[in-house]
């Protein structure tokens, strides 16, 4: 009679531990997929400020570029005068890269990855 209460005790606490790891991989799978989630749309809003402002800058350019032509000079100067703003600015996001791009993309993102789901339920 006491071997019998032994073995069911064994039996029900094989039981729970198997169901105890069955809910910590479905949490850990939840866990992926909310991550997966803020990472996605993260690439998906800064995608889309990224064409917003391609948008902009091409209108902007082009504004700049019929403004210069009705008032000082020529298209191709105008043109000229752009195409040497974009130059002189790309050198310079090249040269500042790390501190405008690098260091604040690598910190959102090991702010998505790395977020203990712990802190959200307090």
């Amino acid at each position: 009679m006491e071997s019998k209460k032994i073995s069911d005790n064994f039996s029900e606490i094989t039981e729970n531990i198997k169901e105890y790891v069955h809910l910590k991989i479905d949490i850990l799978k939840l866990n992926l997929i909310e991550k997966s989630a803020h990472l996605a749309s993260f690439v998906v809003i800064m995608l889309v400020f990224f064409v917003i402002f391609l948008f902009f800058s091409l209108f902007i350019s082009l504004g700049f570029i019929f403004w210069f032509r009705d008032h000082a000079g020529p298209v191709y100067v105008g043109s000229l005068i752009v195409a040497a703003f974009y130059l002189i600015l790309g050198g310079l996001i090249y040269l500042l890269r790390n501190t405008l791009f690098i260091n604040p993309l690598v910190s959102q993102l090991s702010k998505i990855l790395l977020e203990d789901p712990d802190d959200n339920e307090k």
